[in-house]
């Protein structure tokens, strides 16, 4: 199913079964990421069959990952640590079988250690999919996402407010919902627009 707002699109994934009692995972699609979303319905186009999908820490690389596999995609995490053999084998066997291949990294294709020439050639001529930092919206909906996880909430005022201050990446947003709900259930309160400006403060 898919829960449209605005630009935003929240994708509930195919793989209740790897998550028991998590009903709520869900991948947001902002503009920071739409891009290298759409880009795995459309594997078919991919040089040689095959993409690297490339994305800071706790960005969605994963949930993307397992959205791709559930539609019949092959996927290699971390790819940029496996052997230079070994990624050969497994780019070998997926197009002898007629699959696509998605090849998922923290780092761009620039800072993998890779001293075979003919598979830089391959990598270097296979789709790249950047998923970016969040924007506002992402960072909005990863919060309420983050907390509601942890069955709390947060007010508007105070989310508008953390959305306008917080640093730009995926970590702080969760670090960030971590932090508050923790302080929220030590003092007895709700997440208020007084306890976020003092966890961004500090």
């Amino acid at each position: 199913s898919r829960c449209v707002r605005g630009q935003m699109k929240q994708i509930a994934l195919p793989f209740d079964e790897l998550n028991p009692g998590r009903m709520d995972d869900c991948l947001i699609v902002t503009p920071a990421n739409a891009i290298a979303f759409a880009a795995l319905g459309n594997s078919s186009q991919w040089p040689g069959h095959c993409a690297l999908l490339v994305g800071p820490a706790r960005s969605g690389k994963t949930l993307m990952a397992r959205y791709f596999a559930a539609q019949g995609g092959k996927v290699l995490d971390d790819a940029d640590q496996i052997s230079a053999e070994e990624l050969f084998h497994h780019w070998n066997a997926a197009k002898n079988a007629g699959e696509v291949l998605l090849l998922v990294s923290g780092h761009a294709p620039g800072e993998w250690n890779i001293e075979l020439p003919d598979l830089r050639s391959r990598i270097g001529a296979a789709q790249l999919l950047e998923i970016g930092e969040p924007d506002d919206e992402l960072v909005e909906q990863l919060l309420l996402k983050f907390l509601r996880d942890r069955g709390t909430s947060i007010g508007p005022e105070a989310l508008a407010f953390v959305v306008r201050r917080i640093e730009r990446s995926y970590q702080a947003v969760e670090e960030l919902a971590k932090q508050a709900n923790a302080l929220a259930l030590a003092e007895g309160s709700a997440i208020t627009l007084p306890l976020v400006r003092r966890l961004i403060a500090a």
